[in-house]
């Protein structure tokens, strides 16, 4: 009895505010304690992806011109998305093995089974972004454009605050676009910032919402180069993705979501506007 009294104590000693649903909620006392210290990769994370990125963009350029990229078909911004498509494996190989140390990886990667409600949700948060999402992110550059001294940019140009013409006319193979933008960019930034850095957040004690918006505005900054609008844009699509975590458990249905605002904007958008990817 007193055995069991202890046990009952040593498991609710760590305040684990997660349903049963939630992949996190099997995690036992030590990889609980473990998991809420990892509070400091919530900077190192994101660091290295953008390290990664950068150190395989130099390098699939540095390929594609030893072996003659262009006398294969192979364009330089192909070889580049191939790059950036490397350089996700590498940190979703890095994330796995690293979560694994207590027992978070499975939670952190819980994509699959794919189940009809991930769906829903997923055609949920694309529905967000067309009638809400965008039209906010269309609203805050049109007051943001009208004076220089509102932000940083100020009196810019439409084009001037955004690269998705630039991404998607650049020249890159299709292949190359549909395996980083619908394969590579979602899963792993999802296991990221919904899988991981929400969940470590409100396992520290942050409440759910405001864990959803801290998230969400680190997602938007990684895109930061991508122009001011995607970047507002993007922040707004973690609002949805984080809520759709918290909602169903998972990152499952926050990927199907990324998945679908990605093809709308890189696929959609472009066939709307006459420009063409690749």
């Amino acid at each position: 009895m007193m055995n069991d009294s202890a046990s009952r104590i040593s498991r609710n000693s760590v305040r684990w505010p997660f349903a049963a649903q939630d992949g996190f909620s099997e995690l036992h006392e030590h990889q609980r304690l473990l998991f809420i210290h990892s509070l400091p990769g919530m900077l190192v994370w994101p660091g290295l992806l953008f390290g990664l990125a950068i150190l395989f963009q130099i390098l699939s350029q540095g390929a594609w011109a030893l072996i003659d990229g262009k006398t294969l078909g192979l364009t330089m911004e192909t070889a580049q998305f191939a790059g950036s498509t490397v350089a996700y494996a590498v940190l979703a190989l890095l994330m796995w093995h690293h979560f694994g140390i207590y027992a978070a990886h499975r939670a952190a990667f819980s994509v699959i089974p794919l189940r009809l409600h991930d769906y829903l949700a997923g055609l949920l948060i694309l529905v967000f972004m067309l009638t809400i999402g965008s039209p906010l992110t269309l609203w805050f550059h049109q007051i943001a454009m009208l004076d220089p001294g509102l932000t940083l940019a100020g009196g810019a140009e439409l084009e001037d605050v955004s690269n998705v013409d630039d991404f998607v006319s650049n020249g890159a193979a299709l292949w190359a676009i549909i395996l980083l933008t619908m394969l590579a960019a979602p899963i792993v930034e999802e296991v990221l910032f919904r899988g991981w850095m929400l969940p470590m957040l409100i396992a520290r004690g942050v409440p759910g919402l405001f864990a959803v918006l801290i998230s969400a505005a680190a997602f938007g900054l990684i895109h930061i180069g991508q122009g001011l609008m995607v970047m507002t844009s993007t922040a707004l699509l973690g609002v949805a993705l984080g809520v759709a975590r918290l909602v169903t458990g998972r990152v499952a249905a926050p990927v199907l979501g990324h998945i679908a605002n990605n093809a709308w904007a890189v696929f959609a958008i472009p066939l709307l506007t006459g420009m063409q990817p690749g």
